[in-house]
């Protein structure tokens, strides 16, 4: 055992005492702070969907904000907002040019907002290449369908006897399937307008023989139509005939001409923002990748997974870097398609 004379004994004690108290502030120290993680913790993100409460695009929002939120530092709480309207417009045109740019303002708009921006820019007030996206949760098939009860069960039928069809408004890619069919393929759908939150019953009571929809929504607005052999899908606007539904032709395949087919082919390219979620331009870039990041995860998180399949919807998610190259190759596409896809829907 060392023994130190009491001079030496005396530094020693001195020195030890003061090391220890000096040790004991550095452990006992916080970690640094987080900012973003402070940021949220203290604010509410606010996401707005641009269709009413308990549509498809609803009750994804409303599945997916949990693992989103549970997925961002500071698990903030989320709220989902319904702002329906000229099918997205009017959401993304309050988001662009009001909405906080901070990153507690996100929107899940109609998949048709990039593609408004090209073919109905009248009531556009935005830019879809400026949106900052998240990213996509799933991918979308278009499809034209009628009622058990009407008349029409084929396609080859809508092209020789006129079918009542209603939609919500001519930004709605509902309208724009329709539109599209009668100008390029001679069917002889009768389109009505002002069919938005009614038109399942409305459809169900024979105001309306059928209408248009994403395969993927049915889900959503009328999960029994499915289920039960309800409707008759008369045409799908995919690349090739489904699986699910050999029988069923594609709107590609029903015609010859090489410009009616690159136009439909446009079309095709809103399954990039069927179900996305994006910011406002000019949120700050760390945010931006955390947001980013946390979608990822949420997007593949077991429980997201079983609650999607439990609610009959589809999941294929793409990330935000993906969805952001999509939405610029749409917005980029030539002049001349843009022009006669236009001239197609009025």
């Amino acid at each position: 055992m060392i023994r130190f004379n009491r001079p030496v004994a005396a530094v020693v004690s001195f020195v030890f005492r003061n090391i220890t108290a000096i040790a004991g502030l550095i452990f006992a120290a916080p970690a640094l702070a987080d900012p973003i993680e402070d940021f949220y913790r203290s604010n509410t993100i606010r996401l707005y969907v641009s269709a009413g409460a308990g549509g498809g695009y609803d009750h994804v929002a409303r599945l997916f904000v949990k693992y989103f939120s549970a997925n961002i530092p500071g698990k903030p709480a989320i709220i989902v907002v319904n702002m329906p309207g000229a099918g997205g417009v009017t959401m993304s045109n309050w988001l662009y040019n009001v909405g906080p740019k901070d990153g507690t303002a996100l929107g899940m708009a109609n998949l048709t907002m990039p593609m408004n921006q090209v073919i109905a820019p009248a009531q556009v007030r935005y830019d879809a290449n400026k949106f900052q996206w998240l990213g996509n949760l799933e991918e979308s098939t278009g499809s034209l369908f009628t009622y058990h009860t009407s008349p029409t069960k084929t396609f080859q039928d809508a092209l020789v006897r006129e079918t009542v069809m209603g939609v919500s408004s001519r930004t709605s890619i509902l309208y724009q399937l329709l539109a599209l069919s009668n100008r390029l393929l001679n069917s002889k759908f009768k389109i009505i307008l002002g069919y938005d939150q009614n038109r399942v019953i409305s459809i169900e009571r024979g105001e309306l023989e059928g209408s248009a929809s994403n395969l993927e929504n049915f889900a959503g607005i009328a999960p029994h139509w499915l289920k039960n052999n309800l409707i008759n899908i008369l045409i799908v606007n995919a690349p090739k005939r489904l699986a699910k539904y050999p029988n069923v032709p594609t709107m590609v395949e029903m015609t010859d001409n090489p410009e009616h087919k690159k136009m439909l082919e446009f079309m095709m390219l809103q399954s990039a923002t069927s179900r996305a979620i994006f910011t406002p331009p000019g949120i700050p870039a760390a945010r931006l990748e955390t947001l980013r990041r946390a979608f990822d995860n949420a997007a593949r998180d077991p429980g997201f997974a079983a609650e999607m399949t439990r609610a009959m919807f589809e999941l294929q998610p793409s990330t935000g870097e993906a969805t952001q190259a999509s939405v610029a190759r749409l917005i980029s596409t030539e002049p001349e398609t843009a022009a006669k896809l236009l001239d197609a829907v009025k």
